[in-house]
């Protein structure tokens, strides 16, 4: 007998989807066919509502340790979970930084103890790590290596001598905050003005990101895995390269949002990379459908809503993006921005690819049961009072989105 049969479930095989039954056991996906006829445990009637791998967020900040009023493990992952995301890969940029073998086994362990969903970690490249880092690098819950090649929040900032001895020594994929740290302390001492949120795409201008895609495009070697997190301007979209190792990923605020919307909420749309021009919002949008942006990831950056009412330059940068990162996807598929096997192979397949987890991200037989279960007719406009992330708001409150997944699986225990 089957632990659980999915019935009429439509499965993302094609853009319009092909409805099958789904059996699950011990928390695989073991059988995939027209009909199952067979007891299980559980079945659900998905009455042609749509079956999709959950999705994989590999950039995010569950703020956890030392940053846990703003969020934390169980936090973190409960907003995950109630969005449809079924993994994540946690930033090292906490306090302590994850810079140690021994921060990052410590992490591994209260998240083996606290976690909803499925959790890795990056190590923080500093200045003189690179060994310890090689102490974990057979752990199965590495996601990577991440560099800072300018300042954000945490101040950690990755040393040129210590990139090029990581890169030439680790075989880790490695992940780039790809502002050029010289370009943004030039562009701050140029501006004479008072600053506000307005003019953080100035501060922070497109050419720190592109200057950093640039550095990236030369560390380029065959074997290396070199990603741009957070792409933010349409000229970086020409640094990738998945033939040469160099990716990408976009985050939905910077999908959906602009500098005028900036001006109109301020701090609570302070982020780094910023939100850039109307122009820079579309060109990403259309990378993303035409598959030259691989990867959809949220960069989800929790502050709380007081540090964000701080004056500019005290306020943090960061948005959450956790629990709207599915719904805010799926968005673009029911307006026809993107197709449905777009979606789901920049949320779960080509994350899991970039991560090696080769059973999750798919619906398929062998694969892991991390499952969503999503409605297309309905849809949702975001209140903090749905916000599961401990900081209690979001930045797209108000907006119309597609609704969340009704039904949440990992390892096929249902979680939603």
């Amino acid at each position: 007998m089957y632990s659980i049969v999915f019935k009429e479930a439509r499965l993302p095989f094609n853009d319009e989807g092909q409805v099958a039954d789904v059996a699950v056991s011990d928390g695989v996906i073991v059988r995939i066919d027209p009909t199952i006829g067979q007891n299980a445990g559980c079945e659900i009637r998905c009455r042609g509502n749509w079956l999709l791998p959950g999705a994989i967020d590999m950039h995010v900040h569950l703020r956890d340790p030392g940053l846990t009023h703003k969020e934390d493990i169980v936090s973190g992952t409960e907003a995950a979970v109630r969005s449809g995301v079924t993994t994540v890969a946690d930033m090292p940029n906490t306090v302590p930084p994850t810079v140690t073998a021994a921060d990052f086994l410590a992490k591994v362990e209260r998240a083996r103890k606290a976690a909803k969903c499925n959790v890795l970690f990056y190590m923080g490249l500093g200045d003189s790590n690179v060994d310890e880092i090689e102490r974990v690098c057979s752990h199965p819950l590495l996601a990577g290596v991440k560099v800072f090649l300018g300042a954000t929040t945490g101040d950690m900032v990755s040393s040129e001598s210590a990139l090029s001895k990581a890169i030439e020594n680790l075989d880790q994929l490695f992940v780039f905050h790809a502002e050029d740290e010289g370009v943004l302390r030039q562009a701050k001492a140029n501006f004479e003005e008072t600053p506000t949120a307005t003019d953080h795409h100035v501060i922070r201008p497109a050419k720190a990101a592109i200057e950093g895609a640039k550095l990236i495009s030369s560390l380029a070697k065959e074997g290396r895995r070199l990603h741009i997190a957070h792409l933010s301007t349409a000229a970086e979209i020409a640094f990738l390269n998945p033939k040469l190792g160099i990716t990408g990923e976009v985050s939905p605020h910077h999908l959906y949002f602009n500098v005028e919307d900036t001006a109109r909420v301020g701090n609570l749309l302070k982020v780094n990379p910023p939100v850039r021009l109307e122009s820079d919002r579309l060109a990403l949008l259309e990378a993303l459908a035409d598959g030259r942006i691989g990867v959809i990831a949220t960069d989800h950056a929790p502050h709380t809503l007081a540090e964000k009412a701080l004056p500019y330059p005290q306020a943090p940068s960061g948005v959450p993006g956790l629990d709207t990162l599915v719904a805010s996807i799926l968005n673009l598929v029911k307006n026809k921005r993107l197709t449905m096997t777009r979606a789901v192979d920049a949320m779960s397949t080509a994350p899991a690819k970039l991560l090696g987890l080769t059973k999750k991200g798919r619906v398929a037989v062998g694969a892991d049961a991390d499952l969503i279960l999503w409605d297309q007719q309905q849809a949702w406009v975001p209140s903090s009072l749905d916000i599961y992330s401990r900081c209690d708001w979001s930045p797209f409150e108000g907006v119309t989105l597609a609704s969340r997944p009704y039904g949440v699986w990992v390892k096929g225990i249902q979680m939603v």
